[in-house]
């Protein structure tokens, strides 16, 4: 009995190495769960960065910047794009994980650790070049700002 219980667990350990560590399932199943919660919450912020770059529209104009914010305005348009692209692989990616469990496959299937392996890369670009645009896009907006309150002190 006891020799079943331990070759469950050990199924559940995947034998290939992230960087000289073992992951199990249940830390491929997390990884995944935080990178679709990422990029719900970043949808969600690309929806706000929109709102506040259209509802500061004239201030940005009267600033000259109208063709900054238009290729912002642009930019996060591709981003959130990219950003459903990656949620629907990551989506078929967590099916696939589930199937095969269900199948007992996981360990011998190398291609699945390659496929999370690379989501795991393309999701650490996705996250870093879209905080890169967000902090251009707050940059803007804080000198429009602080040029407002300056010529409302003069």
């Amino acid at each position: 009995m006891k020799l079943k219980i331990k070759s469950k667990i050990m199924a559940t350990d995947i034998k290939k190495t992230w960087k000289n560590t073992q992951k199990s399932i249940s830390k491929l199943h997390e990884e995944s769960k935080t990178w679709l919660s990422e990029l719900a919450f970043i949808h969600d912020e690309i929806k706000f960065l929109n709102h506040l770059l259209s509802a500061k529209y004239i201030d940005y104009l009267f600033a000259g910047l109208a063709k900054r914010i238009e290729i912002f305005t642009k930019k996060l348009i591709v981003e959130d794009s990219s950003g459903e692209d990656l949620i629907n692989r990551i989506n078929k990616h967590e099916l696939l994980l589930a199937e095969l469990i269900e199948h007992n496959n996981l360990i011998t299937n190398i291609n699945y650790i390659d496929q999370h392996k690379n989501l795991a890369i393309e999701t650490d670009i996705y996250f870093k070049k879209y905080k890169n645009l967000k902090k251009q896009i707050f940059d803007v907006v804080e000198k429009v700002i602080r040029e407002k309150n300056i010529k409302k002190i003069q």
